[in-house]
């Protein structure tokens, strides 16, 4: 079995002391005697239109049986001296389309990972996150699953902002776990 996880910082797990983000944590709780690859794919600061990039190359060598898709907070996001979203949410949604349409040539098992609330006061200058718009986009990407028989995994609320959160985006050792048993609960291999 192979498990195949592509997304952004969150996916790749910045922040968290002890080094596993949810994706790691995931990957403990699979038994020793039951092998079981899961390859996070998450790298820091990625958009859908970065993935999209890279995503059939990983693939290619990874052959996943299961694909998570963690992505999209970096597309709602729009930097403070610009309009817009870095990513309109009209690309978003073919990106999704399109990184599905990809997904489906190496697996028909493909989860949506839906997007964490920030804490927006605590979050340094020079971009900016709204729960507002990270929930629009959430929103987007629910709606794909949900139309196109996709599993959801809706993590908007599962996180404190006062308490789960690193730097007011990135997750703690603690909010990390707590996406984990989110995503446990809901992908049964």
């Amino acid at each position: 079995m192979e498990i195949g996880i592509w997304g952004d910082s969150i996916t790749y797990g910045e922040s968290d002391n002890e080094g596993l983000g949810w994706v790691g944590r995931f990957r403990k709780s699979f038994p020793l005697e039951d092998y079981v690859g899961v390859y996070n794919r998450g790298i820091c600061g990625d958009t859908t239109e970065d993935l999209l990039k890279r995503f059939t190359t990983e693939a290619e060598a990874i052959q996943p049986n299961t694909i998570l898709f963690a992505i999209g907070i970096n597309d709602s996001k729009y930097p403070v001296d610009k309009e817009g979203n870095k990513v309109s949410l009209e690309d978003f949604k073919r990106n999704i389309e399109s990184l599905v349409e990809q997904a489906k040539k190496y697996s028909h098992t493909i989860f949506i990972v839906g997007l964490t609330k920030v804490n927006e006061s605590a979050i340094e200058s020079g971009s900016k996150f709204t729960n507002e718009q990270i929930g629009i986009y959430n929103d987007c990407l629910k709606n794909f699953a949900d139309t196109n028989g996709y599993g959801f995994i809706n993590i908007f609320d599962v996180l404190d902002i006062q308490t789960d959160l690193y730097d007011g985006l990135h997750p703690n050792a603690q909010g990390y776990e707590k996406l984990s048993k989110v995503v446990l609960d809901t992908v049964k291999i």
